[in-house]
């Protein structure tokens, strides 16, 4: 699961206690000091957290596009969900080309 999330403490060890915007408090390791919110990625049942650094997600939404095109996966008109994800990596300077309709 992905939530936004901000650190609420700190543990024995250092790991920075996190409250997600669901409400559910999980351990974050590596969590940047000098941030007040970040994206996390957790499993359902898990009790730990990693960080999500938004300009590696969407370098990756961009080299999963890459592929889905060069492999042509799928063609013809792309749905409404390819279309946002092209303009998420867009949207922060990723040099994704247009899509073409084929």
């Amino acid at each position: 699961m992905l939530a936004l999330a901000i650190p609420i403490d700190t543990d024995r060890r250092g790991n920075t206690i996190i409250e997600t915007n669901a409400g559910r408090e999980l351990t974050a390791r590596g969590w940047p000091q000098d941030c007040e919110f970040q994206l996390v990625a957790f499993r359902p049942s898990g009790k730990t957290c990693k960080v999500v650094w938004t300009e590696q997600l969407a370098q990756d939404i961009a080299n999963a596009l890459e592929l889905l095109d060069t492999t042509g996966v799928c063609p013809g008109a792309k749905p409404d969900w390819y279309q946002r994800l092209n303009n998420y990596c867009n949207g922060i300077g990723l040099r994704r080309r247009k899509h073409s309709q084929r």
